[in-house]
């Protein structure tokens, strides 16, 4: 890296890149990646750290402060954090949407099945009363049968 320390010029340091985990280098202009630089020269800058064209000096004019970049890589990092966790819950949602259409189905099934019992139950029920209600008149029969017996032994 060549480095210009005559009137008010920045000197560039080496090459050094950034090592952040998942996030993607930043680049210049020249879609190289741009190594970061500090401002060596007595200014109110001095000792700031910054990106810088890697082809220095033949610049594409490329720069960018690094703690606005840190700024803006921790923002985009929050936001694919963010872009992940609502595809999560997405995905938790689409599987809770399957789990409750089954439970329909489940209860739809159910439903139908209390409603055939009920029938069926129903049905049981007249027919057990049409038994008890023969069963009085065969009951009844019996006992006339007797008293008519007894009126006729007994006149």
């Amino acid at each position: 890296m060549a480095s210009q320390n005559s009137g008010g010029s920045v000197s560039a340091s080496g090459a050094r890149s950034r090592s952040r985990s998942s996030v993607p280098p930043v680049k210049c202009y020249h879609d190289d990646v741009a190594p970061i630089r500090t401002v060596r020269v007595n200014c109110p800058t001095q000792g700031r750290r910054f990106y810088g064209c890697s082809h220095y000096p033949r610049t594409c004019g490329f720069f960018k402060w690094a703690d606005e970049v840190d700024n803006v890589l921790d923002l985009q990092m929050l936001a694919i954090e963010k872009d992940t966790k609502i595809s999560e819950l997405e995905y938790e949602r689409d599987v809770l949407k399957g789990k409750v259409k089954k439970l329909k189905q489940s209860t739809t099934e159910l439903e139908n099945q209390v409603a055939e019992l009920a029938i069926e139950n129903t049905e049981k029920f007249h027919a057990m009363e049409t038994v008890k209600a023969d069963k009085k008149l065969c009951i009844m029969l019996f006992m006339s049968w007797v008293f008519f017996a007894f009126v006729i032994l007994f006149k």
